[in-house]
Protein backbone atom coordinates (compact mmCIF):
# COMPACT_ATOMS: atom_id res chain seq x y z
CA UNK A 1 0.00 0.00 0.00
CA UNK A 2 2.98 2.40 0.50
CA UNK A 3 4.26 2.01 -2.74
CA UNK A 4 1.13 2.82 -4.20
CA UNK A 5 0.77 5.84 -2.48
CA UNK A 6 4.37 7.07 -3.41
CA UNK A 7 3.73 6.16 -6.70
CA UNK A 8 0.48 8.01 -6.69
CA UNK A 9 2.46 11.39 -5.21
CA UNK A 10 4.43 11.44 -7.53
CA UNK A 11 2.17 11.42 -10.58
CA UNK A 12 0.20 13.76 -8.51
CA UNK A 13 3.46 16.27 -8.18
CA UNK A 14 3.94 15.71 -11.87
CA UNK A 15 0.91 16.90 -13.22
CA UNK A 16 0.64 19.99 -10.56
CA UNK A 17 4.03 21.18 -11.15
CA UNK A 18 6.54 22.31 -14.11
CA UNK A 19 9.04 20.24 -11.92
CA UNK A 20 11.12 17.29 -12.09
CA UNK A 21 9.90 14.03 -10.91
CA UNK A 22 12.71 11.26 -9.89
CA UNK A 23 14.05 8.82 -12.54
CA UNK A 24 12.86 5.74 -12.48
CA UNK A 25 16.12 3.81 -11.33
CA UNK A 26 15.87 6.54 -8.23
CA UNK A 27 13.32 4.24 -6.88
CA UNK A 28 15.04 1.04 -7.59
CA UNK A 29 15.04 0.29 -4.13
CA UNK A 30 11.61 1.78 -3.15
CA UNK A 31 9.48 0.31 -5.58
CA UNK A 32 8.01 -3.15 -6.23
CA UNK A 33 8.05 -5.38 -9.13
CA UNK A 34 4.03 -3.83 -10.86
CA UNK A 35 4.81 -0.45 -8.98
CA UNK A 36 7.61 -0.07 -10.52
CA UNK A 37 6.44 -0.88 -13.82
CA UNK A 38 3.46 1.51 -13.53
CA UNK A 39 6.14 4.23 -12.35
CA UNK A 40 8.21 3.82 -15.19
CA UNK A 41 5.63 3.72 -17.90
CA UNK A 42 4.42 7.01 -16.42
CA UNK A 43 7.44 8.33 -16.56
CA UNK A 44 8.18 7.59 -19.75
CA UNK A 45 4.99 9.48 -20.91
CA UNK A 46 6.03 12.52 -18.99
CA UNK A 47 9.35 12.34 -20.83
CA UNK A 48 8.37 11.72 -24.49
CA UNK A 49 5.38 14.78 -24.05
CA UNK A 50 8.82 16.66 -24.05
CA UNK A 51 10.48 15.81 -27.10
CA UNK A 52 9.58 16.47 -30.76
CA UNK A 53 6.77 13.96 -30.92
CA UNK A 54 4.90 16.25 -28.82
CA UNK A 55 3.58 18.18 -31.86
CA UNK A 56 3.12 17.62 -35.55
CA UNK A 57 5.86 19.48 -37.44
CA UNK A 58 4.73 22.96 -38.51
CA UNK A 59 4.03 23.60 -42.38
CA UNK A 60 2.08 22.35 -44.84
CA UNK A 61 3.27 19.37 -46.18
CA UNK A 62 1.57 16.69 -48.73
CA UNK A 63 1.06 13.25 -47.61
CA UNK A 64 -0.32 12.10 -44.58
CA UNK A 65 1.22 12.38 -40.81
CA UNK A 66 0.86 10.00 -37.65
CA UNK A 67 2.26 11.09 -34.19
CA UNK A 68 3.07 7.70 -32.65
CA UNK A 69 1.26 9.18 -29.67
CA UNK A 70 -2.21 10.64 -29.81
CA UNK A 71 -2.94 9.49 -33.66
CA UNK A 72 -3.06 5.59 -33.33
CA UNK A 73 -6.13 3.50 -31.88
CA UNK A 74 -6.95 0.73 -29.63
CA UNK A 75 -6.72 -2.21 -29.09
CA UNK A 76 -4.47 -2.05 -32.30
CA UNK A 77 -3.74 -3.76 -35.80
CA UNK A 78 -0.84 -4.49 -37.11
CA UNK A 79 0.44 -2.33 -39.49
CA UNK A 80 2.90 -3.54 -42.20
CA UNK A 81 4.35 -0.88 -45.31
CA UNK A 82 6.26 -2.96 -48.34
CA UNK A 83 5.47 -6.18 -46.54
CA UNK A 84 7.43 -4.90 -43.33
CA UNK A 85 6.35 -3.52 -39.90
CA UNK A 86 5.61 0.41 -40.17
CA UNK A 87 8.02 2.67 -38.79
CA UNK A 88 8.46 6.10 -37.79
CA UNK A 89 10.51 8.34 -39.92
CA UNK A 90 13.79 8.58 -37.79
CA UNK A 91 13.54 9.34 -34.05
CA UNK A 92 10.82 12.08 -34.56
CA UNK A 93 8.04 9.75 -33.44
CA UNK A 94 6.24 10.63 -36.22
CA UNK A 95 4.80 8.26 -39.35
CA UNK A 96 4.90 9.88 -42.74
CA UNK A 97 3.37 8.07 -45.82
CA UNK A 98 2.97 10.10 -49.17
CA UNK A 99 -0.43 10.35 -50.71
CA UNK A 100 -1.46 6.95 -52.30
CA UNK A 101 0.87 5.32 -50.30
CA UNK A 102 -0.97 2.28 -48.61
CA UNK A 103 -0.48 0.50 -45.10
CA UNK A 104 -1.83 -3.17 -44.35
CA UNK A 105 -3.89 -3.07 -41.62
CA UNK A 106 -4.59 -6.74 -39.94
CA UNK A 107 -6.39 -7.74 -36.96
CA UNK A 108 -4.77 -11.35 -36.54
CA UNK A 109 -5.91 -14.32 -34.72
CA UNK A 110 -9.17 -15.94 -35.02
CA UNK A 111 -12.56 -14.04 -35.03
CA UNK A 112 -10.63 -10.50 -35.17
CA UNK A 113 -12.22 -7.73 -37.34
CA UNK A 114 -11.07 -4.44 -38.08
CA UNK A 115 -13.52 -1.78 -36.87
CA UNK A 116 -13.57 1.86 -37.80
CA UNK A 117 -16.69 4.76 -37.03
CA UNK A 118 -16.83 4.17 -41.02
CA UNK A 119 -16.91 0.61 -41.54
CA UNK A 120 -18.48 -0.41 -45.01
CA UNK A 121 -17.58 -4.35 -44.65
CA UNK A 122 -16.18 -6.75 -41.94
CA UNK A 123 -12.28 -7.89 -42.68
CA UNK A 124 -9.35 -9.06 -40.28
CA UNK A 125 -6.58 -7.71 -43.19
CA UNK A 126 -7.37 -4.57 -45.54
CA UNK A 127 -6.09 -1.86 -47.17
CA UNK A 128 -5.68 2.11 -46.12
CA UNK A 129 -4.53 4.36 -48.91
CA UNK A 130 -3.35 7.70 -47.40
CA UNK A 131 -5.40 10.19 -48.92
CA UNK A 132 -3.71 13.66 -46.62
CA UNK A 133 -2.97 15.07 -43.13
CA UNK A 134 -4.53 11.81 -41.18
CA UNK A 135 -7.35 10.60 -43.27
CA UNK A 136 -6.87 7.35 -45.37
CA UNK A 137 -9.11 5.95 -47.89
CA UNK A 138 -9.96 1.71 -47.79
CA UNK A 139 -11.64 0.72 -51.22
CA UNK A 140 -14.35 -1.81 -50.50
CA UNK A 141 -14.20 -1.64 -46.68
CA UNK A 142 -14.06 2.06 -45.42
CA UNK A 143 -17.12 4.39 -46.58
CA UNK A 144 -14.94 7.64 -47.76
CA UNK A 145 -12.00 8.61 -45.89
CA UNK A 146 -11.79 8.48 -42.51
CA UNK A 147 -8.93 8.99 -39.69
CA UNK A 148 -6.08 6.49 -39.42
CA UNK A 149 -6.12 6.93 -35.41
CA UNK A 150 -9.85 5.31 -36.02
CA UNK A 151 -8.57 1.85 -37.27
CA UNK A 152 -8.62 -1.10 -33.98
CA UNK A 153 -9.27 -4.25 -34.05
CA UNK A 154 -12.11 -6.03 -32.12
CA UNK A 155 -9.61 -6.93 -29.47
CA UNK A 156 -6.12 -7.37 -29.15
CA UNK A 157 -4.30 -8.48 -32.04
CA UNK A 158 -2.56 -12.06 -31.23
CA UNK A 159 0.94 -12.79 -31.78
CA UNK A 160 2.53 -16.36 -31.95
CA UNK A 161 5.95 -18.00 -30.37
CA UNK A 162 6.92 -20.44 -32.54
CA UNK A 163 9.83 -22.78 -32.46
CA UNK A 164 11.63 -23.71 -35.52
CA UNK A 165 14.44 -26.20 -37.07
CA UNK A 166 17.04 -23.44 -37.18
CA UNK A 167 19.45 -24.24 -34.47
CA UNK A 168 21.74 -21.41 -32.44
CA UNK A 169 24.48 -21.74 -29.95
CA UNK A 170 25.30 -24.84 -28.52
CA UNK A 171 22.96 -26.92 -30.74
CA UNK A 172 20.11 -24.83 -29.10
CA UNK A 173 16.32 -23.76 -30.56
CA UNK A 174 15.39 -20.55 -32.23
CA UNK A 175 12.41 -19.42 -31.25
CA UNK A 176 10.32 -16.51 -33.16
CA UNK A 177 8.21 -14.19 -31.95
CA UNK A 178 5.87 -12.09 -34.17
CA UNK A 179 2.80 -12.24 -36.16
CA UNK A 180 1.14 -13.81 -39.18
CA UNK A 181 -0.69 -11.52 -41.70
CA UNK A 182 -1.67 -12.98 -44.88
CA UNK A 183 0.31 -16.70 -44.11
CA UNK A 184 3.37 -14.83 -43.79
CA UNK A 185 5.25 -15.02 -40.26
CA UNK A 186 6.68 -11.39 -39.53
CA UNK A 187 9.19 -11.95 -37.02
CA UNK A 188 10.09 -9.23 -34.28
CA UNK A 189 12.61 -10.93 -32.33
CA UNK A 190 13.86 -14.53 -32.26
CA UNK A 191 14.58 -16.43 -28.73
CA UNK A 192 17.82 -18.85 -28.69
CA UNK A 193 16.08 -21.45 -25.93
CA UNK A 194 17.87 -24.36 -24.24
CA UNK A 195 14.90 -26.59 -23.42
CA UNK A 196 16.27 -28.68 -21.11
CA UNK A 197 17.25 -26.31 -18.67
CA UNK A 198 14.60 -24.00 -19.85
CA UNK A 199 17.31 -21.00 -19.85
CA UNK A 200 16.71 -18.15 -22.15
CA UNK A 201 20.38 -18.02 -23.77
CA UNK A 202 19.63 -15.02 -25.54
CA UNK A 203 17.30 -12.57 -27.70
CA UNK A 204 18.22 -11.02 -30.66
CA UNK A 205 16.31 -8.12 -32.18
CA UNK A 206 16.67 -4.75 -34.73
CA UNK A 207 16.97 -1.40 -32.59
CA UNK A 208 16.99 1.47 -34.71
CA UNK A 209 16.70 5.53 -34.65
CA UNK A 210 12.85 4.48 -34.93
CA UNK A 211 12.87 2.91 -31.50
CA UNK A 212 13.71 6.28 -29.70
CA UNK A 213 10.14 6.90 -29.04
CA UNK A 214 7.37 4.10 -28.38
CA UNK A 215 3.71 4.64 -27.37
CA UNK A 216 3.06 5.02 -24.17
CA UNK A 217 -0.18 3.76 -21.70
CA UNK A 218 -0.08 0.34 -23.46
CA UNK A 219 -1.62 -1.85 -20.78
CA UNK A 220 0.87 -4.75 -19.85
CA UNK A 221 -0.68 -8.01 -20.77
CA UNK A 222 -0.27 -11.69 -18.81
CA UNK A 223 3.23 -13.39 -19.25
CA UNK A 224 2.87 -16.27 -21.71
CA UNK A 225 4.98 -19.55 -21.54
CA UNK A 226 3.91 -21.05 -24.60
CA UNK A 227 4.42 -24.70 -25.48
CA UNK A 228 7.90 -24.27 -23.87
CA UNK A 229 8.37 -24.88 -20.00
CA UNK A 230 6.30 -28.30 -19.91
CA UNK A 231 4.90 -29.51 -16.60
CA UNK A 232 6.30 -26.01 -14.85
CA UNK A 233 3.85 -23.35 -13.73
CA UNK A 234 6.65 -20.43 -14.89
CA UNK A 235 4.80 -17.56 -13.37
CA UNK A 236 4.36 -19.17 -10.01
CA UNK A 237 8.10 -20.28 -10.03
CA UNK A 238 8.78 -15.95 -10.00
CA UNK A 239 5.73 -15.54 -7.05
CA UNK A 240 7.84 -14.29 -3.88
CA UNK A 241 6.28 -16.80 -1.64
CA UNK A 242 8.00 -19.75 -4.27
CA UNK A 243 11.25 -17.76 -3.79
CA UNK A 244 11.49 -18.21 -0.56
CA UNK A 245 10.93 -21.90 -0.32
CA UNK A 246 13.42 -22.11 -3.29
CA UNK A 247 16.24 -20.32 -1.72
CA UNK A 248 15.70 -22.19 1.53
CA UNK A 249 16.11 -25.45 0.29
CA UNK A 250 19.55 -24.41 -0.81
CA UNK A 251 20.34 -22.24 1.96
CA UNK A 252 18.07 -23.04 4.93
CA UNK A 253 15.10 -21.12 6.65
CA UNK A 254 16.99 -18.33 8.19
CA UNK A 255 19.46 -16.94 5.54
CA UNK A 256 16.13 -17.65 3.26
CA UNK A 257 14.30 -14.55 5.26
CA UNK A 258 17.80 -12.23 4.56
CA UNK A 259 17.98 -13.21 0.99
CA UNK A 260 14.36 -12.72 0.13
CA UNK A 261 12.71 -9.56 1.16
CA UNK A 262 10.14 -7.05 0.11
CA UNK A 263 12.54 -5.31 -1.61
CA UNK A 264 14.95 -7.93 -3.10
CA UNK A 265 13.75 -10.41 -4.81
CA UNK A 266 13.70 -11.90 -8.39
CA UNK A 267 11.30 -10.09 -11.22
CA UNK A 268 10.85 -11.52 -14.55
CA UNK A 269 13.55 -9.74 -16.30
CA UNK A 270 12.74 -8.80 -19.96
CA UNK A 271 15.64 -9.26 -22.05
CA UNK A 272 13.96 -7.23 -25.13
CA UNK A 273 12.34 -4.42 -23.27
CA UNK A 274 8.77 -3.79 -23.60
CA UNK A 275 9.66 -0.45 -24.33
CA UNK A 276 12.32 -1.34 -26.99
CA UNK A 277 9.22 -1.49 -29.34
CA UNK A 278 7.30 1.52 -30.80
CA UNK A 279 4.07 0.01 -31.95
CA UNK A 280 1.31 -1.72 -28.37
CA UNK A 281 1.42 -4.41 -30.93
CA UNK A 282 4.79 -5.38 -30.48
CA UNK A 283 5.04 -4.14 -26.99
CA UNK A 284 2.35 -6.68 -25.63
CA UNK A 285 4.73 -9.40 -27.56
CA UNK A 286 7.61 -8.95 -25.48
CA UNK A 287 5.41 -10.47 -22.64
CA UNK A 288 6.96 -14.54 -23.16
CA UNK A 289 9.15 -16.04 -20.49
CA UNK A 290 11.60 -17.51 -23.74
CA UNK A 291 11.97 -13.65 -23.32
CA UNK A 292 12.51 -13.16 -19.69
CA UNK A 293 15.07 -14.46 -16.83
CA UNK A 294 15.41 -14.40 -12.87
CA UNK A 295 16.50 -10.44 -12.45
CA UNK A 296 17.12 -9.24 -8.85
CA UNK A 297 14.28 -6.71 -8.61
CA UNK A 298 16.42 -3.51 -8.13
CA UNK A 299 18.94 -4.34 -10.55
CA UNK A 300 15.88 -4.95 -12.94
CA UNK A 301 14.53 -1.40 -11.93
CA UNK A 302 18.14 0.25 -11.54
CA UNK A 303 21.14 -0.73 -13.90
CA UNK A 304 19.43 -2.59 -16.32
CA UNK A 305 16.60 -0.07 -16.62
CA UNK A 306 19.32 3.08 -17.34
CA UNK A 307 20.61 1.02 -20.02
CA UNK A 308 17.49 -0.21 -22.05
CA UNK A 309 16.65 3.47 -21.51
CA UNK A 310 20.15 5.40 -22.52
CA UNK A 311 20.89 2.82 -25.28
CA UNK A 312 16.65 3.72 -26.47
CA UNK A 313 17.92 7.49 -26.55
CA UNK A 314 21.82 7.17 -28.12
CA UNK A 315 20.94 5.10 -31.07
CA UNK A 316 18.26 7.18 -32.03
CA UNK A 317 20.55 10.55 -31.70
CA UNK A 318 23.32 8.95 -33.35
CA UNK A 319 21.78 7.56 -36.15
CA UNK A 320 22.85 3.74 -35.08
CA UNK A 321 21.14 0.70 -36.86
CA UNK A 322 22.05 -2.21 -34.66
CA UNK A 323 20.96 -5.29 -34.16
CA UNK A 324 20.72 -6.34 -30.14
CA UNK A 325 22.07 -9.45 -28.62
CA UNK A 326 20.64 -9.59 -25.01
CA UNK A 327 20.94 -12.72 -23.00
CA UNK A 328 22.48 -14.25 -19.74
CA UNK A 329 25.45 -16.46 -18.80
CA UNK A 330 26.12 -18.64 -15.57
CA UNK A 331 24.46 -19.18 -12.85
CA UNK A 332 24.05 -16.98 -9.66
CA UNK A 333 25.00 -18.32 -6.48
CA UNK A 334 24.35 -17.37 -2.33
CA UNK A 335 25.83 -18.53 0.56
CA UNK A 336 24.55 -20.97 2.57
CA UNK A 337 24.72 -22.08 5.77
CA UNK A 338 28.19 -23.50 5.70
CA UNK A 339 29.52 -20.34 4.12
CA UNK A 340 30.27 -22.05 0.63
CA UNK A 341 28.61 -20.50 -2.40
CA UNK A 342 25.33 -23.13 -3.98
CA UNK A 343 24.05 -22.63 -7.08
CA UNK A 344 20.32 -21.25 -7.55
CA UNK A 345 17.40 -22.14 -9.79
CA UNK A 346 13.52 -21.65 -9.76
CA UNK A 347 12.98 -25.29 -10.35
CA UNK A 348 15.97 -26.77 -7.94
CA UNK A 349 14.67 -30.56 -8.89
CA UNK A 350 15.60 -30.11 -12.07
CA UNK A 351 18.52 -27.61 -12.29
CA UNK A 352 15.94 -25.65 -14.64
CA UNK A 353 15.21 -22.01 -15.15
CA UNK A 354 18.29 -21.06 -13.72
CA UNK A 355 19.39 -17.70 -11.51
CA UNK A 356 22.07 -16.30 -14.38
CA UNK A 357 25.19 -14.68 -13.11
CA UNK A 358 25.58 -12.65 -15.36
CA UNK A 359 22.70 -10.12 -17.71
CA UNK A 360 24.31 -8.56 -21.27
CA UNK A 361 23.65 -6.59 -24.16
CA UNK A 362 26.03 -6.33 -26.93
CA UNK A 363 24.83 -3.97 -29.56
CA UNK A 364 26.39 -3.99 -33.08
CA UNK A 365 25.94 -1.88 -36.22
CA UNK A 366 27.37 -3.75 -38.91
CA UNK A 367 27.30 -0.62 -41.19
CA UNK A 368 29.88 0.79 -39.45
CA UNK A 369 31.41 -2.48 -37.81
CA UNK A 370 31.05 -1.06 -34.12
CA UNK A 371 29.94 -2.95 -31.34
CA UNK A 372 29.74 -3.09 -28.04
CA UNK A 373 28.89 -4.95 -24.80
CA UNK A 374 27.52 -4.29 -21.73
CA UNK A 375 27.54 -6.28 -19.16
CA UNK A 376 25.55 -6.42 -15.83
CA UNK A 377 26.23 -8.82 -12.53
CA UNK A 378 22.83 -10.32 -11.48
CA UNK A 379 23.55 -10.55 -7.27
CA UNK A 380 23.20 -7.65 -4.71
CA UNK A 381 24.65 -10.14 -2.00
CA UNK A 382 28.43 -10.45 -3.62
CA UNK A 383 31.02 -7.93 -2.28
CA UNK A 384 32.74 -5.96 -3.91
CA UNK A 385 35.79 -7.69 -4.01
CA UNK A 386 33.69 -10.46 -5.49
CA UNK A 387 32.11 -8.33 -7.88
CA UNK A 388 35.15 -7.38 -9.56
CA UNK A 389 36.79 -10.90 -9.20
CA UNK A 390 33.77 -11.79 -11.66
CA UNK A 391 34.17 -8.84 -14.28
CA UNK A 392 36.20 -10.27 -16.81
CA UNK A 393 36.88 -7.69 -19.10
CA UNK A 394 38.85 -4.25 -19.22
CA UNK A 395 36.02 -2.13 -18.51
CA UNK A 396 35.34 0.43 -21.79
CA UNK A 397 33.21 2.52 -20.20
CA UNK A 398 34.50 4.08 -16.53
CA UNK A 399 36.50 7.06 -16.86
CA UNK A 400 36.20 7.56 -21.10
CA UNK A 401 33.87 10.44 -21.94
CA UNK A 402 32.70 8.64 -24.99
CA UNK A 403 30.09 7.02 -22.70
CA UNK A 404 28.70 10.09 -21.15
CA UNK A 405 24.85 9.06 -22.53
CA UNK A 406 25.49 5.96 -19.99
CA UNK A 407 23.97 7.41 -16.44
CA UNK A 408 23.69 3.79 -14.92
CA UNK A 409 25.76 3.60 -11.59
CA UNK A 410 27.97 0.92 -12.26
CA UNK A 411 29.80 0.38 -8.84
CA UNK A 412 26.10 0.13 -6.79
CA UNK A 413 26.13 -4.28 -6.51
CA UNK A 414 22.65 -3.55 -5.15
CA UNK A 415 21.58 -2.12 -8.56
CA UNK A 416 23.74 -4.46 -10.68
CA UNK A 417 27.72 -4.16 -10.74
CA UNK A 418 27.86 -3.57 -14.40
CA UNK A 419 31.07 -3.05 -17.03
CA UNK A 420 31.67 -2.70 -20.88
CA UNK A 421 33.61 -4.48 -22.95
CA UNK A 422 34.75 -5.03 -26.66
CA UNK A 423 32.85 -7.74 -28.37
CA UNK A 424 36.23 -9.83 -28.80
CA UNK A 425 37.19 -9.68 -25.17
CA UNK A 426 33.09 -10.85 -24.35
CA UNK A 427 33.41 -13.63 -26.38
CA UNK A 428 36.67 -15.20 -24.71
CA UNK A 429 34.67 -16.17 -21.87
CA UNK A 430 30.79 -15.79 -23.18
CA UNK A 431 30.69 -17.80 -26.72
CA UNK A 432 27.07 -17.39 -27.45
CA UNK A 433 26.92 -14.97 -30.37
CA UNK A 434 26.50 -15.42 -34.12
CA UNK A 435 30.09 -14.35 -35.74
CA UNK A 436 30.46 -10.74 -36.84
CA UNK A 437 33.32 -8.75 -36.64
CA UNK A 438 33.84 -5.45 -35.13
CA UNK A 439 36.55 -2.64 -35.64
CA UNK A 440 35.64 -0.33 -32.59
CA UNK A 441 33.62 0.80 -29.82
CA UNK A 442 29.57 1.54 -30.42
CA UNK A 443 29.26 4.79 -28.20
Amino acid sequence: MRTVLVLAAFLAAAAALPTEIPEPGQLALVLGEEDFEDYLDAWLELEQSKSANASIEAGPRSGCTFRINGDLGQPQPVYLRSNRYLTANGNTGQIRLNTGEQVVIACTGSGRSIRHPNIAATRDVATATCVSNNLVSGAGWLNGNGAFGGLTCSSHAHHEAQGTSTRCWNNNMVIRVGFIVNNVFHPLYWSCFNQNRMEVIYVWYDQTPANAVHQTGVDRPSWLAGSFFPGVAVNTMYTQANQKTVVTRYVGATLADRYITSHQFMARGHLAAKSDYVFATGQRATFYFINAAPQWQPFNAGNWNWLEQNLRARIGAAGYNTVIYTGTFGVTQLRDQNNRFVDIYLVPERNQIPVPLYFYKVVYDSSRRIGTAFVSINNPYYTLAECRSRQFCTDRCRNNSAFNWLRWQPDRIDLGYSFCCTVDDFRRTIPHLPSFTTNGLLS
